[in-house]
């Protein structure tokens, strides 16, 4: 019965998604053209506060995790709708909703259940102050929600949460990228009376920089995580990766990616990822935009 009272949500979210998408736009990019800039496109695609409308679908496989014999496994499909202002209010908008199919370990053993996980969705205002232009620091900011739509209740946290997200970006040196994205998430609804409140801060180190030929070395995967509620967990691992952008047509590349992360820090969690193997695939378009 709890499964399915959390499936009953997905169409709902779904619903929502959908309507949400369409009340931020009116048309698709090539009625008109979005600002002139002289990013590279390996820079901007590793940028979290660049406009740049991409779909990525990114595999995570861990062969070794504290506390059980398992190795769990996590695909994520998420996409980055860049939304260019129309009028007074000259507000870019990154719109990122973030779907996830995890399997869990279900004890220390080697046995495993697989589902759908929460969703989780960001709406970052792009800030035009200071002049990025001049400066190379671009900032966003913008409300966070995480969805409660997991299938099964080790997949999820079966919370509704709301708080914000912030995000930014420094591209002064050649070559290199700076950014960090920050999303802070407290609950305030439940789909079960057993499951307990959330209060927690991720915080997303970027750093890439740029090789010849559209190759990349980045750091931008891993994720540390502090909840605030007593005796709950920290973790904080390190990521390094490859990866290479290779353009298809004058609007549209393929993003390739892989990375190692490994925990460096990790405090009340008895089960936490120890190595794991990223996969990334990811198609840019650079030319395509919407319109609100």
């Amino acid at each position: 019965m709890e499964n399915r009272s959390r499936l009953a949500h997905a169409p709902i979210i779904a619903w929502l998604l959908a309507l949400l998408l369409n009340w931020h736009t009116h048309c698709l990019a090539g009625q008109s053209t979005p600002p002139p800039g002289n990013e590279s496109l390996t820079l901007k695609a590793n940028d979290p506060t660049a406009s740049l409308t991409q779909f990525e679908v990114k595999d995570e496989y861990t062969p070794s995790e504290f506390g059980t014999n398992a190795q769990p496994n996590t695909l994520t499909l998420r996409g980055i709708l860049a939304v260019y202002p129309r009028g007074p209010l000259n507000l870019e908008q990154l719109i990122r909703p973030t779907f996830q199919i995890e399997t869990k370990p279900l004890g220390k053993g080697a046995a495993t259940r697989t589902g759908f996980g929460d969703t989780q969705l960001f709406d970052l205002f792009v800030m035009p102050w200071p002049n990025s232009r001049e400066t190379g620091f671009r900032w966003g900011v913008g409300p966070y929600f995480v969805f409660p739509t997991a299938s099964w209740h080790g997949a999820g946290q079966g919370a509704w949460q709301l708080g914000p997200a912030w995000a930014f970006a420094y591209r002064r040196i050649p070559h290199l990228v700076i950014s960090a994205l920050f999303q802070q998430a407290t609950s305030f609804a439940y789909t079960s009376s057993k499951r307990s409140p959330v209060s927690s801060l991720t915080f997303e180190p970027l750093i890439t920089f740029e090789l010849p030929d559209e190759w990349y070395l980045a750091s931008n995967e891993a994720t540390w995580t502090w909840n605030f509620r007593h005796n709950t967990s920290t973790s904080i691992p390190f990521s390094a990766g490859v990866g290479k952008i290779f353009r298809l047509s004058d609007g549209l590349a393929l993003k390739t990616e892989i990375t190692g992360e490994w925990m460096l820090y990790r405090q009340f969690d008895p089960q936490e990822e120890q190595f794991t193997l990223k996969f990334k695939l990811g198609l840019l378009f650079p030319k395509t935009v919407l319109f609100r």
